[in-house]
């Protein structure tokens, strides 16, 4: 008995470090990046932001005299997950690239879960800092979508295209996961490895926040384009039509449906992606 008890002690041991390790923790350190982009011959630069006590960790690619592409990920996630659009030739040709560790993850107090309009209230003043008279697209893929609906309705004005990625908008699609409560109290929250805690907590969040979202629709005002696989599982592919229907003033709005496709778009079906995103103007 006793030996099973150390046994059980060891493996728990095991599975917290784990958590802890970078693999799980969903980021690279910058000097791992810098040293990528190097080797690829595109210069990256690494930026944090202290708004009040928080921090927003961003990196950004491409000449600063051109429009701007913004990536906000999903839930786990960092901005490490479009690296692959931040260093292609042909997307350097059109954009310069920002993309975000969104509030909680990769270095921006990592584990720190928010609220969706929390976060919000932290990357907007980013991306105001980055305004370049030049035109700038929001792209949020997952748990990114709804932040990215957000921003769009804050500051309708500032973005020329909101794209939404396989984004989870309409409350009623989302699956009730009641073992996500049990699994954000302690000590099981603890168990969770790496990134694995702070996006269990803000999908638990997202239950609720998806409610006060619903006013901000009719606020967007610009370009508007959906991009969803049919074999989504996750987030249904009803939650395009869900967002259609609300954002009344959009200037404009386009669905593309990737026929075969399932959640993971930007890494699943990269060249598609790819091609949606260098039509973008």
């Amino acid at each position: 008995m006793r030996k099973s008890l150390i046994i059980i002690c060891l493996l728990l041991s095991l599975w917290v470090l784990l958590a802890q390790c970078v693999i799980m923790q969903n980021r690279w350190s910058d000097k791992k990046a810098l040293r990528i982009f190097h080797a690829k011959k595109v210069a990256l630069t690494i930026h944090d932001t202290l708004i009040g006590e928080r921090k927003l960790h961003y990196a950004i690619s491409g000449t600063d005299t051109l429009p701007t592409l913004v990536f906000i990920h999903g839930s786990p996630g960092s901005w490490m997950n479009y690296a692959r659009y931040m260093w292609d030739t042909m997307m350097l040709r059109k954009f310069r690239i920002v993309s975000i560790d969104r509030p909680g993850f990769g270095y921006s107090n990592f584990g720190k879960a928010l609220h969706l309009q929390e976060q919000t209230d932290l990357i907007l003043p980013v991306l105001e800092s980055l305004k370049n008279d030049q035109p700038m697209y929001l792209c949020g893929h997952s748990m990114g979508g709804p932040v990215a609906v957000d921003l769009a309705s804050r500051a309708p004005a500032m973005f020329r295209k909101l794209i939404i990625v396989a984004g989870a908008l309409d409350i009623s699609q989302e699956a009730k996961e009641t073992w996500r409560q049990v699994m954000n109290v302690k000590p099981l929250y603890w168990l969770l490895p790496g990134a694995f805690a702070p996006s269990n907590t803000e999908l638990l969040y997202l239950k609720k926040d998806l409610i006060p979202l619903q006013s901000s629709f009719s606020r967007i005002t610009s370009d508007v384009l959906f991009i969803h696989g049919d074999k989504d599982t996750w987030v249904p592919i009803e939650n395009v039509g869900f967002g259609q229907q609300r954002m009344i003033n959009a200037k404009s709005i386009r669905s593309d449906t990737l026929f075969g496709a399932d959640h993971m778009i930007p890494w699943k079906n990269e060249e598609a992606f790819r091609k949606i995103l260098l039509g973008l103007y």
